[in-house]
């Protein structure tokens, strides 16, 4: 249940939720005025305003939906292609929508995975802060004792590795902010492959997009040259 409604706002919860005390109200109503004969095309007609309550919400969390599905689609188009202008700009539009609604460490997670694609290490950092916090908050609050369900045990899993790759993006968006503050780290390819290589993460495509975007595209253009 509590998944259902984490990436609504509180006031289309509200919303759903009196839609379908309105809509229940409605049918017993409905009920009544027919075991009374009474006339019910009047009554009907507000059967439309709980439809609407609950169908409002019912929509925006299926459009929640397809845009996580979309931000790790264009996610994957920029690590493959760096160049992809497109791609950049429909992941910044649809990070942008998910942005006001991430309440989760997961939804954090992606994006700030997605500002350091788009080249925005300090939001990176920032999302990966808060997604840190709050997974190191559910890890200790679950302590691993004798009583410890496989269930836990998973999600303590996927905890602590979604937290390496967290700081496996901090790593990454700091490497990024040197690269944005002087533009002669580029020039040490060797020792800038390095350090993207030394960054401990559980994302393995992220390192390869840095190599793509600022190794490999300076030794082409030192070979040009």
């Amino acid at each position: 249940m509590e998944k259902l409604f984490e990436n609504l706002f509180i006031y289309e919860i509200v919303l759903l939720f009196l839609g379908v005390f309105l809509f229940m109200i409605l049918c017993g109503s409905l009920v009544y005025s027919i075991a009374k004969k009474y006339d019910i095309k009047k009554l009907l007609y507000f059967f439309i305003v709980p439809i609407i309550m609950i169908a409002y919400p019912s929509i925006q969390e299926i459009q929640i939906e397809k845009d996580k599905l979309a931000i790790i689609k264009y996610q994957d188009k920029v690590k493959n292609n760096p160049d992809d202008e497109d791609a950049k700009e429909n992941l910044a539009k649809v990070t942008d929508k998910l942005e006001k609604r991430a309440s989760t460490p997961a939804d954090l997670a992606v994006i700030s995975k997605s500002y350091l694609l788009l080249e925005k290490p300090e939001k990176a950092i920032s999302f990966a802060d808060k997604a840190i916090y709050a997974d190191t908050k559910t890890l200790t609050i679950r302590p691993e004792t004798k009583e410890t369900t496989p269930t836990d045990v998973i999600k303590n899993d996927v905890v602590e590795n979604r937290v390496e790759a967290l700081k496996g993006i901090k790593a990454l968006a700091d490497i990024q902010k040197d690269i944005k503050k002087d533009s002669t780290v580029l020039k040490d390819s060797l020792l800038l492959k390095a350090r993207i290589q030394n960054v401990k993460t559980t994302n393995p495509k992220i390192q390869q997009y840095f190599n793509k975007k600022y190794v490999q595209r300076k030794l082409s253009t030192i070979n040009k040259n």
